[in-house]
């Protein structure tokens, strides 16, 4: 009886995974179709099918363009007609058509890639030359799965997170140990869908306690499954997060640092949670849990979707959190204690910022809208009744309006950068170290589709300078500060994964 009632919730755990995998996969084949064929119908004729141009109009790729190519500004270039020939698109085509057609050429302009096309693997070669320094970028080493996350010791290995595999240690040499038994389970039924993961009890974040050389402590965000406990038969996930100290490669002394009610338990899998952790400078770990959710959960304050929580590194919950409540006055399934911010989509990134002690977020948006976000207590980020993006189906982003959200924008607190298009942003630093000391506190943000890793400088809240300083490399998902000051990058790719460092030349 026991086997039978294991594969009962094994094949209900694939249905429900392979359910929500169809539904992403079909609602996102090509995200930028619809917009093709708004681009297509509207101004293929006369800019070329590949924004070439023709003799009836510029090109819109491969130069500079005379009113600029923000999306802000296109959508203004579009609007106005700037030709005298062209028609008038703002009488005739609704605002979010042509936004979506905005989209679309700055897209092509930056030469974003498809899904697919995003899985590409490409080690740069030779001197990289950027704005403040030249660099390589050495090979370090390669894993089986998807990786998802590291932490860097001071002994200058790397713990790493794979995200169906689990924590494993990549030493000096590139040579990575077999995986610490004893970690938070990782659990089988896990499908990759055009090479994405997608399933139900996944491991996720790996942050170090800021005294680890001290105390060993060793922070893991992952997707805790629950079974015959849940509130359905149906498997179903949380992020949790714990710690523990991993002795002659064993995870030890495990502690549950925070979790939720299983009333807050779904099947959507954990490929969209997202469970990055930072700690600020007063010892308090912050937690992101992205739409993990039906969107009528995302803006309550009980239930702990779309937000960023915080305790204490040993999981009490401090009592200027800016919704705390006595233990005798919290209901029992609500989260509302620890939440710091909401209105988050999904927080594909979190750090500190070891200067001033606050805490940062990078947040991807739908088609357009990814945010870098400095995060504050108790504010509301805006998702989903504000965002810049548009939907994957070319219409705009409806949601909050359908929820019957009402709260006027001077509410919300916008992101410190913009990027739209979106390239799906993902986990970042904040440089510190002497091998490259003209960048000195700025941020080093990695993307998903675009392959790209950024770095961005901010002064008095506002940004001052753009670079991307790799492109085309791959899906990059978490990057931080190594041994000796090296910039340490990890991407997802068609094969697995890699480590890789930037080096100066």
């Amino acid at each position: 009886m026991q086997r039978w009632i294991k594969i009962t919730l094994a094949v209900a755990a694939l249905l429900a995974i392979l359910a929500f995998s169809l539904n992403w996969y079909l609602g996102t084949s090509d995200e930028r179709e619809p917009s093709l064929l708004a681009y297509a119908a509207n101004c293929a004729g006369c800019h070329g099918d590949s924004l070439e141009g023709s003799d009836e109009g510029p090109a819109l790729a491969n130069r500079e363009l005379d009113h600029g190519d923000t999306t802000p500004q296109l959508i203004a270039s579009i609007s106005n007609h700037d030709l005298a020939e062209s028609p008038d698109w703002a009488s005739t085509l609704p605002p979010y058509t042509i936004k979506a057609l905005a989209l679309y050429i700055s897209e092509q302009r930056q030469q974003f890639p498809t899904i697919v096309q995003s899985q590409v693997y490409r080690l740069p070669e030779g001197v990289i030359s950027s704005q403040h320094h030249e660099f390589r970028v050495e090979h370090v080493a390669d894993f089986a799965s998807g990786p998802y996350s590291m932490a860097p010791l001071p002994s200058g290995d790397i713990l790493v997170v794979e995200k169906v595999r689990g924590l494993s240690i990549v030493d000096l040499e590139g040579n990575q140990s077999p995986l610490i038994e004893g970690a938070p389970r990782v659990w089988g039924e896990i499908l990759k869908v055009r090479g994405s993961y997608v399933g139900l009890g996944m491991m996720l974040d790996v942050e170090l306690h800021p005294d680890y050389e001290n105390n060993g402590w060793i922070y893991l965000s992952h997707g805790d499954r629950c079974q015959l406990d849940c509130t359905s038969l149906v498997p179903q996930s949380m992020v949790r997060v714990v710690r523990g100290r991993i002795h002659d490669g064993r995870w030890q002394d495990t502690e549950v640092i925070w979790s939720v009610h299983h009333d807050h338990y779904t099947v959507v899998p954990d490929n969209v949670a997202a469970g990055r952790l930072a700690f600020d400078s007063n010892g308090h770990i912050y937690v992101t849990v992205g739409g993990k959710a039906r969107y009528k959960n995302l803006h309550i304050l009980d239930t702990p979707y779309s937000k960023i929580h915080r305790v204490r590194d040993d999981g009490g919950v401090p009592e200027d959190n800016p919704f705390w409540k006595a233990p005798e006055n919290r209901d029992e399934s609500s989260s509302m204690h620890t939440v710091w911010s909401y209105g988050h989509r999904t927080t594909q990134g979190l750090a500190a910022d070891l200067v001033s002690g606050s805490i940062w977020a990078t947040e991807m948006g739908p088609r357009g809208g990814d945010e870098v976000n400095l995060v504050q207590k108790g504010g509301n980020y805006g998702w989903p009744l504000y965002t810049e993006g548009l939907d994957y189906d070319g219409e705009p982003i409806t949601i909050g309006e359908d929820l019957g959200l009402e709260f006027p924008f001077s509410e919300t607190i916008p992101p410190v950068v913009d990027f739209t298009p979106a390239p799906a942003i993902s986990n970042f630093t904040f440089h510190r170290g002497d091998q490259f000391p003209r960048w000195q506190h700025d941020l080093l943000v990695g993307s998903l589709r675009a392959r790209t890793l950024y770095r961005l400088r901010i002064e008095d809240g506002k940004l001052v300078e753009e670079e991307k300083l790799l492109d085309s490399i791959g899906r990059i998902r978490d990057v931080e500060m190594g041994h000796q000051g090296f910039v340490y990058v990890l991407i997802e790719h068609e094969n697995g994964g890699s480590l890789v460092r930037l080096v100066p030349h």
